[in-house]
């Protein structure tokens, strides 16, 4: 039934493909008529590639075991992956290894000592009907949050909410003061990333902290909790990474440069992405304990969750004994890489990847995506078998230690940095390919024709809409907006952090699209992550997996394979003008040097877009000549775009952040102009004149690479 329901799909696509294309139509977007007959038929051919039996069998392997960054799971898994590589025929397959400050836990415990005796469990029960829950602790590992400072502290708890300088602000209007104290903090919607909250807490004087998942969130007030439903039972705990990687991803003690084997290191204490905190996640079952023995005032009622008692900021009279020990070692990591080397342009390179490691099974984050990502190199490597090859080389990733700090990727792309900014076209990012329905996808805005193209091709598994008619409808309807039409109602082209995609956009000035599929999903980063919660809740059929593979397979082929790179800066440049008048409203009030400094970015702005569109004309009239040598010309200036839009000395405080339009906040969250934002947010003038000249000369590089005025 399976098999026949994986062919009914690829044969649905594939006439879908069909119908789409007509003679009359345009051509796929960089392709001239001539080449456009074939490349379609060439995704007829991969479309009809993807096994929905194969990918669960990947998925089923990959999610068998923990294999925790450095572990010896997470090195067989690098050697398995190696090893599907060759069998794929994939070319120049390789493993390299870093060597980065990877600690894991020792001890890591939370009691209570007053006003009673009690001790966290720190352990997540088993369920029935997942055997993968019913292992001991020591095969699963103590619950931590990597690159917790070592120590140990006993000292009130204060309760403040979900950690953020406002909830700080808040507490302080009441007079408590967090100095020397453990904060109690939640998980919280929309997403803040850990570390965020680790810092928030170290900033204020916090001696610790610990982090839980109300049932609000992610537990029994959302719906019906594992194995009845898709959210977390009472134990479920949020391991994770708190590094400071929003100062400088990758190994903490190599920042700016490769961790090769004998690279220099520099001291923990110079780290600035390492904590100075003690932290530890708990369950909602452990916190509720902490959190009924607190007093104090009522907290505001946005902070109050769906624990059945009254939440209170204290302090105390609970009082707890925090304990984290961790080891403190240099292990080594595993980046895998293979390609298929293209014919023509072959030192281009198309780069897809997805990360390996996982805090526990990883069944959804990452083992999806890492099954999705054997089977596009699986399915393209049949393509290679049978004798095509593309026009650019194809480069497939499986990064190692993203959850600890993106720390693979960054590592490997500071290594091949010069490779990398010669020479790559795009990189195309999945973290977790489905834990749900519903289509995601992040991308700089010169990504958003393309992906409009490739997802009025694909149909949605379930609805049989296209995947762009159905999240145009979900946008429409979640968002209360009416659609225009245009592929912004459902990419979102701003880009924060989180996942591999960093180096690339961020410190090299690659283009980046980033996929996935989700939905509800409260077993995050815990043991009831498994291969059979994503078979039974993320994606009964594993038929988004396939979809998925068949979005990133299309989007790979037509970047190379087109004639001219299908990226698109004149999206690009009207979402810029778009961020300098949000920009602008902000200081509307502002005074007149503040206004000047952003006229200018304005004007540049402008001079991006008018290059964007005579470029745009150039390609049209150069493809509908039957893409001559000057093809090859066009494709250079298009390398040289998003690079332009980089500043070798980086943002204020961050130096290895040197992209002037994304860039994450401390939050992970999305920061558009961030120079600028940074400036204002410091209400410094003198900076924000600086920050904009520096905008400005970026956007005009962009514009000469396109081709100038």
């Amino acid at each position: 039934m399976i098999v026949r329901l994986g062919i009914a799909l690829a044969i649905c696509v594939a006439a879908l493909l069909t119908a789409a294309w007509r003679e009359s139509d345009p051509p796929p977007l960089g392709f001239s008529r001539a080449r456009a007959d074939a490349h379609v038929e060439l995704e007829r051919r991969f479309l009809s590639l993807p096994s929905i039996d194969r990918i669960r069998e990947s998925h089923q392997f990959l999610a068998s075991q923990p294999h925790m960054a450095g572990s010896p799971r997470d090195e067989e898994l690098a050697q398995w992956m190696r090893e599907r590589f060759e069998n794929f025929g994939l070319e120049q397959v390789n493993v390299a290894t870093h060597e980065v400050l990877l600690p894991w836990p020792e001890d890591v415990s939370v009691e209570m000592t007053s006003p009673k005796s009690w001790r966290a469990s720190m352990h997540e029960e088993p369920v029935p009907g997942d055997s993968q829950t019913h292992v001991s602790s020591a095969d699963i590992g103590i619950p931590f949050h990597a690159y917790s400072a070592s120590g140990e502290i006993t000292a009130p708890v204060i309760y403040a909410g979900a950690g953020t300088p406002a909830d700080y602000e808040w507490l302080e209007s009441q007079g408590i003061d967090v100095r020397g104290k453990v904060v109690l903090v939640r998980y919280s919607v929309p997403y803040r990333y850990r570390g965020y909250k680790a810092w928030a807490a170290q900033q204020r004087g916090a001696a610790g902290i610990l982090i839980y998942s109300d049932p609000a969130e992610d537990g029994y007030a959302r719906g019906k909790v594992y194995p009845d439903g898709p959210w977390g039972p009472d134990s479920h705990i949020q391991r994770g990474g708190i590094a400071y990687d929003f100062l400088v991803p990758g190994d903490p003690l190599t920042p700016g440069w490769a961790s090769v084997p004998g690279a220099s290191h520099i001291a923990a204490a110079d780290a600035a992405s390492l904590p100075r905190i003690i932290s530890a996640p708990l369950s909602h079952k452990d916190a509720r304990v902490i959190l009924e023995a607190l007093a104090g005032p009522h907290t505001p009622a946005a902070w109050g969750g769906a624990l059945p008692l009254t939440y209170r900021a204290g302090p105390g009279p609970a009082v707890v004994r925090l304990r984290v020990k961790t080891d403190n070692r240099i292990r080594p990591i595993w980046t895998v890489t293979g390609m298929i080397r293209g014919s023509e342009e072959p030192d281009a390179l198309v780069i897809v990847g997805n990360h390996r490691d996982a805090w526990v099974y990883g069944g959804a984050d990452p083992s999806s995506g890492s099954a999705a990502l054997v089977e596009l190199a699986r399915t393209l490597g049949e393509l290679k078998r049978s004798g095509w090859r593309p026009k650019r080389s194809i480069l497939f990733a499986s990064w190692d230690a993203e959850e600890f700090a993106l720390t693979s990727s960054t590592e490997w792309g500071e290594q091949y940095r010069e490779v990398l900014q010669k020479n790559a076209v795009a990189y195309v990012n999945v973290d977790s390919a489905a834990s749900g329905s519903d289509l995601s996808i992040s991308a700089v805005p010169a990504f958003n024709p393309l992906i409009e193209e490739v997802a009025r091709v694909v149909r949605d598994p379930a609805t049989r809409l296209t995947l762009a008619a159905r999240a145009r409808d979900r946008a429409r309807r979640e968002r209360n907006l009416q659609a225009s039409g245009s592929s912004e109602d459902f990419v979102r082209n701003r880009l924060g952090s989180g996942s591999d995609y960093a180096v690339f956009l961020n410190h090299l000035g690659v283009p980046v699209a980033d996929f996935t599929f989700e939905g509800p999903n409260g077993v995050y980063h815990s043991v009831y992550d498994t291969h059979e919660w994503v078979a039974r809740f993320g994606d009964p059929g594993f038929r988004y997996h396939a979809a998925l593979v068949q979005l990133w397979g299309m989007t790979t082929l037509r970047l190379a394979d087109a004639d001219v790179i299908p990226l698109d800066y004149e999206p690009y440049a009207k979402r810029i003008i778009e961020f300098t008048r949000e920009v602008s409203r902000t200081i509307e009030n502002g005074d007149v040097s503040s206004h000047t400094a952003l006229a200018d970015v304005r004007r540049a702005a402008d001079e991006f877009l008018a290059a964007a569109v005579r470029f745009n004309e150039r390609r049209s009239t150069v493809l509908a000549n039957g893409a001559s040598p000057e093809a090859d010309q066009l494709n250079r200036r298009l390398l040289a775009v998003e690079r332009g839009l980089l500043d070798p000395a980086g943002l204020p405080g961050r130096s290895w952040y040197r992209h002037l339009i994304f860039a994450p906040k401390y939050s992970y969250e999305p920061e558009v102009l961030p120079g600028i934002a940074d400036s204002l947010d410091r209400e410094d003038s003198s900076q924000l004149s600086a920050q904009a000249q520096r905008l400005s000369a970026a956007l005009r590089r962009a514009a000469a690479a396109l081709g100038g005025t």
